[in-house]
This record gives structure tokens, C-alpha cells and sequence, in this order.
């Protein structure tokens, strides 16, 4: 199945105004983090291949292989940028030309290239095979600092700025080119004619080694970290793959709110959906058959989500601490959120160790003192298929199976309850969650104190669909809640609300399912309100559930 539809379509918006602004003299480094199967590829393949004509694309992504292989597909994607036939699709493998994700190796005929642009590009060609011999000989950290020196020579032949996009860029570390961040940084700081766009599926190292070794004197970086898919073309983009089968726009929201950060995950659940309904002849979507499609990738042995999940966690284990860290991911995935809760489950030995090692691996984050588990359908794997493995339970046995399933149900039907609830109401059932638990949200730290009462008050000034007041050991909140914007005049209306209140709030919050205007926050941020958007509202109901 391939995606032909780009699902973040204000990101891509982005990424061509920030190319174009490069084109016309304003460099800004960019660095797109995001987890695996998030779309990081398919978002720099479809800039690469609708750059601007002035400007040169080099795009080189990494993969787990040997030195001597990507350095040549560097040195044969740097020569084709320069070639006025070839520059266009910037050493892109056919099958991302045609909008499909790929993670296959592309390895050309570099000897033949080379022969192709010896008359239209000597200086360049000469820099290339200058390299090339360095590379025969083993040295694959010169040969690595030649390939890049070979860039602006290109740009000065070709008298035209490039961009260098380097995906998954980490994996200079992992093919063992030790000095290959520093030589990195040293043309990001003195390049100005070369934008440099790098990728990572390793947030938390890529941060580190943005902030420590790239983001030097001029080299800052502009950090675009994915977030969830645009809501209205993620599930048009649903339904249109699920044609023919009735009732299928009743699962496209659900599944755009399971798993809506990662196309890929979505994409190999839609294959199997169809090719299940092909199979049965079933023209409905039956909740036995989302089931089945989520246990064929997921929870058999050889699906390849299942295959994923068990990957990562192999790769876990062989670390420091692995095993202390697989355990206390597993008591994170079963709902554990603190780490005081974590220490009386399995005991504070090596707790913090084990905790930062999977902040490390992207496996799991901290909101305020909050722990969760990033991935959901990591989340999901964990606390059924792995969970029952440990228990002894036989591989693919009943017992698994219906464990597997109790799970689903019980996801889809907290969604649909909260589904159900108007905003306001979300919020009510939320506030009664609270358990004193310390988060991180909208930027600021605090605590959600256990309230005693909750009550709704509807507003007599527009502005809100409703206020929120909850109180409890001396603490009052007040929450105006609203499904749509909020501007200016809605800040003001609640501040005026507020004051009416005794006693007077000790927490300020708007909780919005809209967009916040810029003049809007800033007006908030003056008032000292804490403002809750969708990405707030997602972690509140993955913490405390629907």
C-alpha cells in the first residue's frame, strides 16, 4: 500500500516555505525527529523531490550497513544532484519517486555516473574520485570528510546553494565514523550556501547531539518534532483505503486516535483489514474483523508488528541494565506512572538506571514525574502478548488470545464512552482521576490534586461552553472548557469569571479541542492560566484513561 497523500499537510507547507526562504537567501537549519514509522522519510522524500529549480538536493538516507556502502551511495547521490537530467530525484530509489515508503538500499553504478558528468562537472567529479580512492584504501574517516568536501564544489561549479538531507543521520555514529558529528558540525557553523536537513527516530540522542556537537556559533537548528496526523486528511485518507467495506467510517476515528501518530502502523493495519475482507467475502466492518486484523500484525509471531515490538525489546535487553529496564517498561505499559509507584512494585535497586535507559531508547518519557510509554501499540503488545510470555502462557494460545482481545474491547470502549461525553463532561471525569500525581503540561509543572467536589457552571457570558469548578483540600480550580477557538475576548470572559469566584481560584486553565491564537496565549500566559490543548488533553486521557 503505498501513501500517496501527505497526512501533515501543514508540515510539508513548512518544510517547502523553509526551503524556498534557503532558495532566496535565508538559511535555517532543519532537524525533523519523530518515531519509527511516523513519516520522516516520506516527508523529506516528497521536499526532495519538489525543491525549488535554483536550488541543489542531496538526499542520503542511512541505514544499519557498512561504511563502505553509504559513502558510496553519498558520493553517487552528491554527483547526481549536480546533473541538470538527474538532480530532481536526488538519488531517490525508484519506488520513493513513486510515493512509496521504502527502506531498501539503493546502490548505483557510480563508475558509469562519473563518466556521464566528467564533461559537465570536472571540478566536482575530481573531488568525487579523490575520495573514491581514499575509500579503497579503508580510510573511511577521510573518505568520509572528502565526500563532504566535495559539496561545495559542487555548489561553486553549479553556481547554485544546495541542501544536504541526511535521514536518519545517527547511523553516522552506528557504522563506527567516530568523528563524523565533529566534522559535521564544522561545515554546519562555516556552509552558508548548504541547508542542512537531518532526521532521527532517536529523539532523545538526536537532542543530545544537536545540542552538544551541531548547534555551534551560526549552526542552529530549527526542531520539528512529529506530532499527530491532520485529522480531517488522515481520515479521508482512512476511508478512501477502506472503500467497499461498509460501516468502515465508524473505526477510522478510533484508529486515527489509537495510533494517528504513525502512518506506518496505520498503513499495515489497513492492508491486512482489506485483504482480510477480500478473503471472507465480508463486505462490514465486524468488530471480529478488527480484531483479527489487529491480532494477525500484532499478535502472531510472524506479523510484523509483532516482529517490531519483539525487535526492540531484543535490542533493550543486550544493554546495560536491560533487563531491570525490559521490567519496569512492562509496569509502565501496566500503568504505573510514578516512580514511586514503580519502586513498590519491583524495588528502587537500579530504578533510576534502568528509567533512564529507556528514556534513552525512546521507549518511555517523563511528563512532570508522570512515566508512560510512548508508543501505543508498543503499549499494547507489552501489557498482553510480552505480559503473558513472562507468565509462562504457550505463544498463541487461548489464554493470549483472549487477552489480547479484552484489551482492544476495553480501548475501544473507553473511546467510544469518552466519545460519547461532551467536553465539558471529559474534563469532569478527568479532574476526578486526579491522584496528586506532579505532570508537566503546556509547557509548566504542576500538581493535580485530588478534588472532593466537581461541578459544571454554564456561562453567562459567551466564551466557553462551560466552567469547571472543582475543589479539595483547600485548593479550587476554575476551567473554562471549549470545543472550538478561543480568542482574546474568551481569555477575558474567564478572567472576569474568575474573579467572581470564592474563594478566588488557586489554578487557572483553559482546556480548548480548537486553536489558540498566538495573542490569545500570550494574553493567558499574562493572566497566569494554564492552557490545555488537544496535545495536553492526549496525555491526561493516556495517564488516567477515557
Amino acid at each position: 500500500m503505498m501513501i500517496h497523500t501527505n497526512l501533515r499537510p501543514e508540515l510539508a507547507q513548512h518544510l517547502a516555505q523553509r526551503f524556498q526562504a534557503f532558495a532566496d537567501g535565508f538559511r535555517h537549519n532543519l532537524a525533523i525527529l519523530g518515531p519509527p514509522g511516523s513519516g520522516k522519510t516520506f516527508q523529506l522524500q516528497q521536499v526532495a523531490l519538489r525543491h525549488p529549480q535554483r536550488l541543489l538536493t542531496i538526499y542520503c538516507p542511512l541505514y544499519q550497513e557498512s561504511c563502505r556502502s553509504f559513502l558510496q551511495r553519498l558520493l553517487y547521490a552528491i554527483l547526481q544532484a549536480g546533473l541538470p537530467a538527474g538532480r530532481m530525484q536526488a538519488g531517490l530509489p525508484a519506488a520513493a519517486r513513486a510515493g512509496e515508503r521504502t527502506d531498501q538500499q539503493f546502490q548505483p553504478p557510480l563508475d558509469q555516473l562519473l563518466q556521464r558528468a566528467e564533461a559537465a562537472l570536472p571540478k566536482t567529479v575530481a573531488a568525487i574520485r579523490l575520495s573514491e580512492g581514499v575509500l579503497a584504501r579503508r580510510q573511511y574517516g577521510e573518505a568520509f570528510t572528502r565526500a563532504l568536501d566535495a559539496i561545495p564544489v559542487l555548489v561553486q561549479e553549479r553556481e547554485q546553494p544546495c541542501a544536504l538531507m541526511l535521514d536518519e543521520f545517527l547511523y553516522l555514529e552506528d557504522l563506527g565514523l567516530g568523528q563524523a558529528f565533529h566534522e559535521l558540525g564544522k561545515r554546519v557553523m562555516t556552509w552558508p550556501s548548504v541547508l542542512f536537513v537531518l532526521s532521527s527516530s532517536s529523539t532523545y540522542r538526536a537532542r543530545v547531539i544537536l545540542r552538544e556537537r551541531l548547534q555551534l556559533l551560526f549552526g542552529q537548528f530549527e526542531l520539528l518534532a512529529l506530532s499527530g496526523l491532520d485529522q480531517g486528511t488522515a481520515g479521508a485518507w482512512v476511508q478512501q483505503e477502506l472503500r467497499g467495506i461498509r460501516r468502515a467510517k465508524h473505526v477510522s476515528p478510533f484508529l486515527l486516535h489509537w495510533i494517528g501518530h504513525y502512518p506506518w502502523y496505520l498503513t499495515v493495519i489497513l492492508r491486512r483489514m482489506k485483504e482480510l475482507a477480500t478473503l471472507g467475502n465480508s463486505p462490514e466492518l465486524t468488530e471480529g474483523l478488527f480484531l483479527q486484523t489487529v491480532w494477525d500484525v500484532l499478535g502472531r509471531a510472524e506479523g510484523p508488528l509483532h516482529q517490531w515490538c519483539a525487535s526492540r525489546m531484543t535490542s533493550l535487553s543486550h544493554g546495560r541494565a536491560g533487563a531491570r529496564a525490559l521490567e519496569t517498561l512492562l509496569h509502565i505499559a501496566e500503568g504505573a506512572r510514578t516512580a514511586t509507584e514503580l519502586g513498590r512494585r519491583i524495588g528502587r535497586g537500579g530504578l533510576t538506571d534502568a528509567l533512564q535507559l529507556l528514556v534513552s531508547r525512546d521507549l518511555a518519557e517523563r511528563s512532570g514525574m508522570c512515566w508512560k510509554v510512548t508508543d501505543p501499540i508498543l503499549r499494547c503488545w507489552l501489557s498482553t502478548i510480552l505480559l503473558a510470555q513472562r507468565s509462562d502462557a504457550p505463544p498463541g494460545g487461548e489464554e493470549v488470545r483472549q487477552r489480547f482481545d479484552r484489551h482492544l474491547r476495553q480501548l475501544w470502549s473507553g473511546w467510544m464512552h469518552a466519545h460519547e461525553l461532551t467536553l465539558p463532561e471529559q474534563v469532569v471525569s478527568l479532574f476526578g482521576k486526579f491522584c496528586d500525581d506532579t505532570i508537566a503540561l503546556d509547557l509548566k509543572t504542576g500538581r493535580l490534586p485530588r478534588f472532593e467536589t466537581i461541578r459544571t457552571a454554564q456561562p453567562e457570558l459567551a466564551g466557553a461552553d462551560a466552567y469547571v469548578v472543582a475543589d479539595g483540600e483547600g485548593k479550587r480550580w476554575c476551567a473554562a472548557v471549549r470545543d472550538q477557538a478561543l480568542g482574546e475576548s474568551d481569555i477575558a470572559h474567564f478572567d472576569a469569571f474568575c474573579r467572581t469566584q470564592a474563594p478566588r481560584p488557586t489554578r487557572k486553565v483553559l482546556i480548548t479541542r480548537g486553536r489558540l491564537d498566538q495573542n490569545a496565549r500570550l494574553l493567558a500566559k499574562t493572566s497566569n492560566m494554564w492552557v490545555w490543548e488537544v496535545a495536553e488533553l492526549n496525555t491526561l486521557l493516556e495517564l488516567y484513561g477515557p
